[in-house]
């Protein structure tokens, strides 16, 4: 009898439809994951309404999922030798599956790499053997998949928050060069800006600071939990004024942008930064266009400004690490799972398009029940 496999794969524009995919047969250096949970992030959101189309991200029918973990259900006897593991470990699959030959490969950037290859956001479902994205109960591991083999006892829900945290710790502080005792402010309270909080606390920020919308207060409020020193309402009070009151006119050593689609924090971190300082424009504007920016203010004032786009492996190993000594601090953060078979509804939810009890932080989709 033929083991099946099970997917909510989306099909078209937002529409998911459960499939059902025969396990393949693993070779010598293959192997397959027994699916244990998927995270969801701003991206999957995206996939979802469309945005991505005519991009490399926009391919349809796809099963999404790029922030993976679970066992190790099979491997073959080559890939257990390369990546180190056996059957029953658990372990983080990265997003990316590198040709370790092209340049970006070369320069230690394989999400750049050049054969397109990766979980969740690139290779569509027709692709065989169809287990390609975290919305499932298994995963295919290609040969040149990478693996991090993780602890067993950190519960689910908190290691469902590996991919934000290892981006926090690549945003917050690996790119910026965070130092002790410097200020970070963090636009945007959503999952990955606090992460950036928990990350910049770890490493020894003087001042974090963090701002948001009305909509947040409750995100807000988490942040100073999390650590940070104070919290600023835009639609309350104007974020420069404020920023520079808590500096004492200083301003900040590092702005980190986290915020989604509005284009108005990065005019506004540019004000708030010091001379020399850093801005690092994360968060994803779905296209739209920055007006009224003068690149004078950067020139003259030597401000450096960075785009990042997901973390590496040793930011993914790092947050491993902060996850094992900090995790029951995080719990908070973890406000909402969902079946396989509610993936249509848990991305909704992410987009804020319904609501369902608490304000959402982070959302997972727990892939051991089938649908």
């Amino acid at each position: 009898m033929t083991e099946t496999a099970y997917a909510a794969v989306l099909t078209e524009i937002r529409k998911f439809e459960t499939r059902e995919v025969p396990i393949p047969e693993i070779g010598p250096d293959e192997g397959l994951l027994r699916m244990e949970a998927a995270g969801l992030c701003g991206t999957d959101y995206e996939q979802f309404d469309g945005h991505f189309i005519g991009t490399t991200h926009g391919t349809l029918p796809i099963t999404p999922g790029h922030e993976i973990f679970g066992w190790v259900d099979r491997v073959g006897a080559k890939a257990a030798t390369r990546w180190g593991v056996k059957e029953g470990d658990r372990v983080i699959v990265e997003t990316s599956i590198p040709c370790g030959e092209c340049l970006a490969c070369h320069d230690g950037r394989p999400i750049f790499c050049d054969s397109n290859m990766g979980y969740g956001l690139r290779m569509g479902f027709d692709t065989a053997p169809h287990l390609w994205g975290g919305y499932a109960s298994h995963l295919y591991l290609h040969p040149k998949a990478r693996l991090h083999k993780i602890p067993n006892d950190i519960p689910t829900d908190i290691m469902s928050l590996y991919n934000p945290l290892s981006n926090a710790v690549r945003w917050a502080w690996a790119r910026p060069n965070l130092k002790e005792g410097q200020t970070i402010v963090i636009e945007g309270p959503g999952q990955r800006g606090l992460l950036s909080v928990v990350v910049a606390k770890e490493m020894g920020a003087g001042q974090i600071i963090v701002t948001g919308i009305a909509a947040d207060e409750y995100r807000l409020s988490l942040a100073k939990e999390l650590g940070a020193n104070a919290t600023i309402n835009v639609d309350e009070e104007d974020p420069v004024e404020r920023v520079n009151d808590l500096t004492n006119g200083r301003k900040a050593d590092i702005v980190l942008d986290v915020s989604m689609g509005a284009t108005e924090p990065l005019i506004q971190a540019v004000e708030m930064v010091r001379k020399g300082g850093t801005i690092v424009v994360a968060g994803v504007k779905t296209h739209n266009a920055l007006n009224n920016f003068y690149t004078d203010k950067l020139l003259f004032n030597e401000i450096s400004m960075l785009g990042v786009l997901s973390s590496d492996w040793e930011d993914t190993a790092r947050a491993v690490d902060i996850l094992s000594r900090k995790w029951q601090g995080l719990k908070k953060l973890c406000t909402h799972s969902y079946s396989l078979s509610e993936a249509e509804k848990a991305v909704r939810l992410l987009g804020r398009e319904i609501q369902d009890g608490p304000e959402p932080v982070h959302i997972y989709l727990d892939t051991t029940t089938p649908p």
